[in-house]
């Protein structure tokens, strides 16, 4: 005997809104730091037909020459797939001594200091990477439009699931924003570090070097950093 197959339920289209009537999408932003996570976040969503509407770097002005070298590698990438992307930077308007200062590494000279994160503070990254971000995206008609509609924008951020990344997360999963949302695709997708350095070579693009400013990197060298400290000091008697 066949089996007889039951008719497919019909679908209740009454209270359904028409998609011409529904408000756009907010926009998707991915703050990209040109390192391996940010990399491996990009070249996924991409894969998964979930293309970023802006991708942005905010350029502190003292990153490693590989992280600009990267740009002139991912860059084109981003181009050819009709991916935006601005680069901003801080622009101080307030200056405590003399001469005025357009990058990190000026900014400690004139002020004979040490950038925040090297004496593990984070005063550094929030004014020379997040302002400046901050700041060009309340110029950006998508997201003033979004703004308007009362929606917020996502932001897409790099952090994978790995341990010390997962520290991060519990500290910035508790802070409200009353303009964004944050999304972490990287910890959904379960991809820790390794994950993405296999993804961006599976992508045939090179891994980048880990992304951060040389200033930075010199706190790895206790003597260093004390030299650098005292060599600005004596600079600003002059």
């Amino acid at each position: 005997m066949t089996r007889l197959q039951s008719a497919p339920k019909a679908v209740d289209v009454r209270n359904r809104v028409p998609d011409y009537l529904l408000p756009p999408r907010a926009p998707h932003i991915l703050a990209y730091g040109v390192g391996v996570d940010s990399t491996a976040l990009l070249i996924e969503l991409e894969a998964r037909g979930e293309k970023p509407d802006l991708v942005i770097t905010a350029d502190t002005g003292v990153e490693k020459p590989a992280t600009y070298e990267y740009l002139d590698v991912i860059r084109p990438w981003m181009a050819a797939r009709g991916i935006p992307f601005e680069i901003v930077r801080y622009q101080p308007r307030r200056f405590k001594h003399w001469p005025p200062y357009y990058s990190l590494l000026e900014m400690a000279l004139t002020n004979a200091t040490l950038p925040s994160k090297s004496l593990g503070g984070s005063s550094c990254s929030l004014k020379y990477k997040k302002a400046p971000q901050d700041a060009f995206l309340k110029t950006w008609q998508p997201a003033i439009d979004a703004w308007a509609r009362g929606q917020k924008v996502t932001r897409l951020i790099g952090f994978d699931a790995g341990k010390r990344d997962t520290i991060r997360y519990t500290h910035a999963a508790k802070i409200e924003d009353p303009l964004y949302d944050y999304r972490y695709p990287l910890r959904e997708w379960g991809m820790d570090r390794e994950a993405c350095e296999r993804r961006i070579t599976a992508s045939g693009l090179p891994v980048p070097s880990k992304s951060s400013c040389f200033i930075l990197c010199l706190q790895m060298v206790s003597r260093l950093t004390a030299t650098l400290y005292l060599w600005a000091t004596k600079l600003s008697a002059v």
